[in-house]
């Protein structure tokens, strides 16, 4: 699964990279903030953050296709009185977009974007301290039922001013986070997110 993950990413950069000739592909830098949470588990959201690559390229003046390659973090917490728990994996994530650029002058336009996201999970922890509890420290892809690999679906919103891109998205994953008899433990994560575009 991981080899496919890898394969996947570099085929995906590979075919936006070989529009170049043609003018109309571009990459970027890009980086925001995470409220996630993983549904069905009582949990609170916690704040992460995703940071990476991104590249975009014009199928025609007003419709475009993006993928970016992300480090992205997600999880849950909860506190109660002087007891904290929290799960904070990491995960090397792909999202391959479609989206809709609506001009609004030489250098401001609108957009939205949506589509799959590919995700493998390679580090985080599963912790819990405080007062009468027995603290632990765990990894958190170390637990049995714990799926590294996520499958999901994102949407994307933003404007973009001359090179520069602020966008609010919202991802959910539709594979499970783990396997537990009863529970339905999905990732929700909303992103807001700047990029600079080269």
């Amino acid at each position: 699964m991981k080899k496919f993950f890898l394969t996947l990413a570099v085929a995906c950069f590979a075919l936006t990279a070989s529009a170049q000739e043609k003018g109309d592909f571009r990459f970027g830098v890009t980086a925001g903030m995470n409220v996630s949470n993983i549904t069905d588990m009582e949990m609170d959201s916690r704040i992460g953050f995703h940071v990476g690559a991104k590249a975009e390229y014009n199928i025609t003046d007003n419709l475009y296709g993006s993928a970016a390659l992300l480090f992205s973090q997600k999880g849950n917490k909860k506190e109660e009185g002087s007891i904290e728990a929290t799960s904070n994996p990491g995960y090397l994530e792909l999202p391959i977009h479609i989206g809709y650029r609506f001009k609004m002058g030489d250098k401001v336009s609108i957009f939205g974007e949506t589509g799959p996201y590919f995700a493998y999970g390679i580090c985080g922890k599963d912790k819990l301290e405080g007062t009468g509890v027995a603290d632990y420290d765990v990894k958190f892809f170390d637990y049995d039922n714990v799926n590294k690999f996520e499958f999901g679906w994102g949407v994307k919103a933003g404007v973009e001013y001359a090179k520069f891109q602020i966008g609010l998205g919202y991802e959910y994953g539709i594979t499970k986070v783990f396997d537990i008899s009863g529970v339905k433990p999905h990732n929700s994560n909303f992103m807001v997110s700047v990029a600079y575009m080269f």
